[in-house]
């Protein structure tokens, strides 16, 4: 079973978690529409550049449950724009969204239109051109988020001696991630990141919780009993997930390189957005509160790195 396939089936249970008569359709668009930006990523990622998408709603005369969007993106410096499209939103019943897309005649006509979307009144609907097998569900992952892509191999596609391409997405407030990619008929990536999607924040927003940086703990536990209610409470706080912070590595070790560590040594590494999620984690009254269990059993020493940006060329 496909994930988008599994993510369709898990529609109705996501459901429950969103505002009791909220509209899907209605949802995507308060979170796509505007302008998006991956400075941020291109400053720590040098393996990609710095693309700007700019969004916005037509034709809002349109069927119930139909909306259309246009949707014109730029990388840096570009004379013109790499991609200029217009693709259909319907709800489904089943409450995902399926979004068409399709190429529009003589887009140069189009420059710019985000910014008065009154121009396309000059073109009909009927004027386009469907890019058919190129269309992508979307479906309510939680709150205030939305995932998709294209289905297969259906989306043919003859850039660079593809054969077809991949799109997928993921839609939250604060970040919109695309990843598209061309293939040969045999599975060779023709073209796009290897590494993962192009990561975008709202223009004017880019220099938000965007630099990561790592939390490197060393613990050493006279008292493993008495440890584990502060390693109970800690994981049921929920505090890393409100924080934004994830583990990466927990010991015990897979091998040992050089020296002896304390058998009573624990390591762990987590990985945090910003420095300021990471601070307003440990400095959080619930976590302080938390940190007493640990008074006693243990001595710890937690130093936060910062993750150097990764080189162009670097592989994945």
């Amino acid at each position: 079973m496909s994930t988008i396939l599994a993510r369709v089936l898990a529609v109705a249970a996501l459901a429950a978690s969103a505002p009791a008569g909220a509209s899907a359709l209605d949802d995507y668009l308060r979170l796509q529409l505007g302008s998006w930006t991956s400075a941020a990523q291109a400053a720590r990622d040098q393996r990609y550049g710095t693309a700007v998408w700019n969004l916005a709603e037509i034709w809002r005369d349109g069927k119930p449950g139909e909306r259309w969007i246009y949707a014109e993106s730029w990388m840096e410096g570009a004379e013109r724009p790499y991609m200029q499209r217009i693709s259909r939103l319907e709800e489904q019943p089943d409450g995902s969204i399926l979004a068409r897309r399709y190429t529009i005649p003589e887009p140069e006509r189009f420059v710019g239109g985000w910014r008065e979307p009154a121009v396309f009144a000059k073109l009909a609907p009927a004027e386009l051109v469907e890019m058919a097998g190129c269309e992508v569900t979307l479906v309510r992952a939680g709150k205030d988020r939305f995932e998709g892509g294209t289905q297969g191999r259906r989306c043919p596609n003859a850039y660079k001696g593809s054969a077809y391409a991949l799109s997928q997405t993921a839609l939250t407030a604060g970040e919109m991630t695309n990843w598209d990619r061309g293939f040969s008929a045999d599975g060779e990536l023709r073209w796009g990141p290897s590494a993962g999607g192009y990561q975008f924040r709202r223009l004017g927003e880019e220099g938000a919780c965007v630099k990561p940086v790592r939390m490197l703990v060393y613990g050493e536990i006279s008292d493993r009993a008495g440890f584990g209610a502060y390693a109970r409470a800690l994981a049921d706080s929920g505090l890393y997930a409100r924080f934004g912070g994830q583990y990466e590595a927990i010991t015990p070790p897979v091998e040992v390189f050089e020296g002896e560590p304390p058998p009573g040594r624990g390591v762990v590494i987590a990985r945090w957005p910003c420095i300021e999620a990471a601070r307003s984690f440990w400095n959080s009254p619930e976590y302080r509160e938390i940190v007493k269990l640990r008074e006693g059993n243990s001595r710890f020493e937690v130093i936060v790195l910062p993750v150097p940006p990764v080189p162009a060329g670097t592989a994945p």
